[in-house]
């Protein structure tokens, strides 16, 4: 396809060329990529308009942080449409934002980075539900998650504001280059991205993750001993063992995305692969990897959580007319207070928390607040 002018009309005795904006050349790596965007706006636009019309959905604190999740995969999404670039950048204003932000695709980190600080925040939330619920009532108030989204986006832009600065245009060539200053501040950037922006929040939730699986594998010996499996509690414990399990499935889709790229950033940083490496075959394959992330994550809640499935017929398909009523969380099985045992009274519960597995060993006839759970599902 030809090169689409964008400026035409140039003075005569001028030498700077004119402005050209390059089509796209579609190869697989660009084709796959357009694909993947058009997954991840499809998938997330859905968890989004899920969430904003399901009243219910936003009085949980876990569905606040998953809705974050989706608006910062869905603006990876739309940031990684293959769009035309430009053969010559002019020497002016706009010229140097579009080299520093448009071009050092500024947004699209700072959503990266958001959304790997969502999945650690829904890590920490379910552990925090699950071992200290008295304290997650706290921690996690809606006047808080809305605090804790704020300071993930804030956070995310503080992490790469270096990008513009290492952006810069050369006016008489008119291209866009990369210029650390120096190799140790290169070097200095490429550890910290690794540090803050991977091992970090991969170390969080691989150990929030684990440690809440073996707590609900400690309370369901308690409930399995001393309780009727067909209780409320045995319910409520097999949906928080759904969110749990499938938190994980999320998290191991984000190590196999993300990992070979992280690795690879953090090699030519240190300046142990040569600069070729970034125009090669290899990168394209890691970044397209790291791109699959964004569209994978309502894919997966599609396929593991029921609610989230019949959310969508509801919402989508009008599968019923009372779709606020019917649906409690996306990732969580609804417990109803009919549900509850004869031997518990409407306000008596059990307590899913570390103490109540220790009490229960030397007593049946712990009551608790049933609000606790209600709210910490």
């Amino acid at each position: 396809m030809a090169s689409l002018i964008l400026n035409e009309t140039m003075d005569i005795n001028t030498t700077v060329p004119n402005v050209y904006l390059v089509t796209v050349p579609w190869d697989w790596r660009l084709t796959i990529q357009l694909i993947l965007a058009i997954v991840g706006i499809t998938g997330n636009s859905t968890v989004i308009h899920i969430y904003l019309h399901t009243h219910t959905l936003t009085t949980c604190a876990t569905n606040r942080f998953i809705a974050a999740l989706a608006v910062a995969d869905i603006i990876t999404s739309i940031c990684i449409i293959p769009i035309p670039t430009l053969s010559y950048v002019p020497a002016n204003i706009g010229g140097h934002f579009y080299c520093k932000v448009v071009h050092s695709s500024f947004l699209f980190w700072i959503s990266v980075v958001a959304s790997i600080f969502s999945l650690t925040v829904l890590a920490l939330e379910r552990f925090v539900a699950i071992a200290q619920p008295v304290r997650y009532k706290i921690l996690f108030s809606e006047r808080m998650t809305r605090f804790i989204i704020i300071m993930i986006w804030m956070f995310a832009f503080t992490l790469n504001i270096f990008i513009p600065f290492t952006f810069h245009l050369d006016e008489v060539t008119g291209a866009c280059f990369v210029d650390f200053v120096s190799v140790t501040f290169q070097m200095f950037i490429g550890v910290l991205a690794f540090i803050l922006e991977y091992l970090v929040p991969l170390i969080l939730m691989l150990v929030a993750n684990i440690r809440s699986i073996q707590l609900l594998k400690m309370q369901a010996l308690v409930f399995n001993t001393e309780c009727n499996q067909k209780s409320a509690d045995m319910h409520l414990l097999r949906a928080r063992q759904q969110i749990i399990y499938m938190l994980l499935a999320v998290i191991i889709t984000f190590i196999v995305c993300w990992s070979p790229s992280q690795f690879a950033f953090l090699t030519f940083t240190l300046g142990l692969v040569p600069h070729e490496y970034i125009h090669g075959n290899l990168n394209r394959i890691v970044v397209v990897l790291a791109f699959a992330n964004s569209c994978l994550n309502p894919v997966l809640y599609a396929l593991t959580n029921k609610n989230f499935r019949r959310a969508i017929k509801q919402h989508l398909f009008r599968y019923s007319k009372h779709a606020d009523e019917a649906i409690n969380g996306l990732f969580d099985t609804p417990l109803e207070t009919g549900e509850l045992v004869g031997s518990k009274t409407s306000t008596g519960g059990t307590n899913l928390s570390t103490n109540s597995i220790s009490a229960s060993t030397s007593t049946t006839t712990k009551h608790y607040d049933n609000a606790i759970i209600t709210n910490n599902i």
